[in-house]
């Protein structure tokens, strides 16, 4: 009986560092696209947070990209390099080919590999946040499985 309990102490703080080693990896990022003098082209402002503490991310590299999901495939933008600006910000500068909904992708190396979606609708102006997508794209999302998260 004795055995029995240590091994589901064991099994059970196991699961919890593992659970909370997975947790650790991820990151959060709100971004901002601002309309430039040139039709189509945006400065985005990426502001990278670990999403179990907050804390910014000051050692991010990272690429965005862009893919219309209205038409997917047709209207894409290639990656450009996000560049740090200052505790936990990074910049990128992106040419879209029309205005209305668009998915950026960020793919993320360091401090460790992971991708961030997020939606945005651009207009003249800038970007208007119209969806979050989970941070971490995984394989459920692309085969159609809904999330709850996605209902925030």
């Amino acid at each position: 009986m004795k055995k029995r309990t240590v091994i589901g102490a064991i099994s059970f703080l196991a699961f919890f560092a593992l659970s909370s080693t997975v947790i650790a990896g991820k990151k959060s990022a709100v971004v901002d696209c601002q309309a430039t003098g040139e039709k189509l082209v945006y400065d985005c402002m990426i502001t990278l947070t670990d999403k179990t503490t907050g804390a910014p991310v000051l050692d991010g590299e990272f690429s965005v990209s862009a893919d219309m999901p209205s038409m997917a495939g047709i209207h894409n933008v290639e990656p450009v390099s996000a560049h740090h600006h200052h505790m936990g910000m990074y910049r990128a500068r992106i040419e879209l080919e029309m205005y209305g909904e668009w998915v950026l992708v960020m793919d993320l190396t360091k401090p460790r590999r992971d991708r961030i979606v997020r939606k945005l609708v651009f207009d003249t102006q800038g970007s208007n946040l119209s969806t979050v997508i989970n941070d971490a794209m995984t394989m459920e999302h692309k085969h159609g499985e809904k999330d709850a998260d996605q209902q925030d």
